[in-house]
């Protein structure tokens, strides 16, 4: 299937919620798998950390379709979230979101690093088929990362 338009904007304060909506929606089951899925703590950990100076809305037509975290550090880019809606999901708009990033490790000569977790075997496909070698692991995540 052709991508859809796909654009990404800043996110504001206010894209809270919606940023809680497409983590649960992209997480709870994996996050269900590895501890179990408490909607109160997930709510309040995603309250106490959304820093939207570091997060996008990934948006498809413009509409609202995933979100993107990108932290950069002295020695590396950390991908922190990139998550997709289920209805978005398989259109090529998680393959432009990745390259974006790849892109801009490239531009700064850093690699790009991320974890993910043990369970989510569909994210470790899709980042190993990017490039990503697993660099570390521990009993919940599996550590990665794209050198060019």
């Amino acid at each position: 299937m052709e991508p859809a338009n796909l654009t990404q904007r800043q996110a504001i304060p206010d894209d809270e919620p919606l940023a809680f909506d497409i983590f649960e929606a992209a997480m709870r089951h994996y996050v269900d798998l590895t501890w179990g899925w408490n909607q109160d703590y997930q709510r309040r950990c995603h309250q106490e950390h959304f820093n939207p100076d570091h997060h996008q809305l990934a948006m498809s037509d413009g509409n609202p379709c995933g979100l993107i975290c990108v932290e950069t550090h002295p020695t590396h880019l950390q991908l922190v979230k990139l998550y997709l809606l289920p209805t978005f999901r398989n259109r090529g708009l998680g393959t432009l979101l990745l390259q974006s990033v790849i892109r801009q490790g490239r531009i700064e000569n850093k690699p790009v690093r991320l974890c993910v977790l043990q369970v989510n075997q569909l994210a470790q496909a899709f980042y190993s088929r990017h490039g990503f070698k697993i660099i570390d692991e521990s009993p919940e995540r599996l550590y990665m990362e794209y050198s060019h």
